[in-house]
């Protein structure tokens, strides 16, 4: 039963990613910026991949290997605070010591990130030992939250970037290779 959960939690995570992009204004801004498609595609492709993997390879393990697997989402999830903290302090260094404004949309995607990363990824669900299947599922929704947040932060730097990059007159293509100074 707990599979099906688990299953039910990356299939309801898939369109509500799409839903949540396209609620924090990401499809209007991928049309301006189209570095914004990575972290669209990357999340819907790390969503897709586990939701495959829970399909084919889905059992619970035994209790010690399934609160086991926490610590992993647990060093995961502070690599994540580490970019999001750094990012931060990058922006409002650079942008303090401007007369510039912080993006909105890069503090949108941030907000969302937090939102995730510590409102619905970090709380703590007391399962008892013995429950394996209740561990089994609730690592599966910690890791949508997670990837989440993940790229929704990966979305802001990418707002953010462009923007000091435009600020200093930098131009970047990306698609024809070469960079220049405008």
């Amino acid at each position: 039963m707990h599979t099906y959960v688990a299953e039910a939690i990356y299939a309801l995570a898939l369109p509500f990613w799409v839903l949540l992009w396209w609620w924090i204004d990401g499809v209007r801004l991928q049309r301006q910026e189209r570095m914004l498609w990575i972290p669209f595609i990357l999340a819907l492709l790390f969503l897709a991949s586990n939701f495959l993997m829970v399909i084919l390879f889905g059992e619970v393990g035994d209790p010690s290997y399934e609160e086991a697997r926490f610590s992993y989402i647990q060093d995961r999830a502070l690599i994540t605070v580490e970019a999001t903290a750094s990012v931060l302090i990058v922006a409002v260094l650079v942008y303090g010591l401007t007369t510039r404004t912080v993006p909105v949309e890069f503090i949108r995607f941030m907000l969302f990130a937090f939102v995730f990363l510590i409102g619905v990824m970090s709380p703590i669900l007391w399962i008892p030992v013995e429950h394996a299947g209740m561990f089994y599922a609730f690592r599966h929704f910690q890791t949508v939250a997670l990837t989440y947040s993940l790229f929704l932060c990966v979305g802001g730097m990418t707002v953010l970037l462009r923007d000091i990059m435009s600020m200093g007159g930098a131009r970047v293509d990306l698609e024809s290779g070469s960079d220049s100074i405008v």
